[in-house]
């Protein structure tokens, strides 16, 4: 089942425009408002306090899973969940929106696209290596942490990456407990998401890479997919051809999705996987 769900589940997001409420937003916002009018988040907020704050929505829907015997409704929420987290339409709108500015060669609005991605100005990755980033974060992650964590686990990492986020915009001194935590979550994923861009890619060129890394504590997930990257991919200069670059990127990062699922299906045939 669970090749049926993530199959199910990528499906819809390509094919479907999804509504205001099926989008994480809708969800996390609101339970982050909640958050805020108990003051539960804020700069004396302890460790253990962000892990609960992060892991009620997850306790939530296994206690609910649980608790309902009905096969249909435990298909339907698995499906709605992975629906709502996995893919974004508007990072997506963003990119064809930067792709059509580039073939105008309208350097500023390429630039403003960019920076609605989410890529900072000081950070020294390109924008195809941000790409990258956004697609583990927005495909790849979710998919894996669902074989390995079940759904709870989706919605538990889904909470961790927005009160991250959170916590970055309002400048709270804890930023540092949570890198550290995320590290630790995308420990797995990010080795997985990049010996996967090295089996659709140049297997060879990448290996050395991914090897070196694969052990490495002081290189950041996102530097980690980058490199690994970059070497199992022909990666055209971005300075020169930065659309290109993006383009070329991505292609590799869809590959990867299809060689994730190629090997849930591997792993469901022989029995590792129900």
């Amino acid at each position: 089942m669970v090749l049926i769900y993530v199959l199910l589940a990528l499906t819809a997001e390509r094919l479907i425009d999804k509504p205001g409420y099926c989008h994480t937003d809708f969800y996390y916002g609101r339970y982050m408002g909640w958050i805020q009018t108990k003051k539960w988040l804020g700069s004396e907020t302890q460790t253990w306090q962000l892990l609960l704050i992060c892991l009620i929505p997850a306790f939530i829907l296994w206690l609910f899973l649980s608790s309902v015997q009905i096969g249909l409704v435990h298909f339907g929420v698995t499906l709605f969940v992975l629906f709502v987290s996995i893919g974004c339409a508007e990072l997506r709108a963003s990119f064809k929106c930067y792709l059509s500015a580039a073939e105008r060669h309208d350097l500023q609005a390429c630039d403003m696209y960019t920076r609605e991605l989410g890529l900072p100005s000081y950070d020294a990755r390109t924008f195809g290596q941000h790409l990258i980033w956004l697609n583990y974060q927005r495909y790849a992650a979710p998919v894996i942490i669902f074989v390995v964590l079940g759904l709870p686990g989706v919605v538990a990492y889904s909470m961790l990456r927005i009160v991250n986020h959170y916590a970055q915009e309002n400048n709270f001194g804890y930023q540092h407990v949570l890198s550290k935590i995320i590290l630790i979550v995308d420990w797995l994923p990010i080795r997985i998401t990049a010996f996967g861009f090295l089996i659709v890619g140049h297997f060879s060129r990448a290996l050395p890479v991914w090897l070196g890394l694969l052990f490495d504590k002081h290189t950041k997930a996102k530097d980690v997919l980058a490199q690994v990257a970059i070497a199992a991919e022909d990666v055209p200069v971005a300075q020169e051809e930065p659309a290109q670059e993006a383009i070329t990127l991505v292609r590799l990062a869809k590959r990867n999705i299809m060689f994730l699922l190629a090997l849930i299906a591997v792993f469901t045939l022989t029995g590792f996987l129900r």
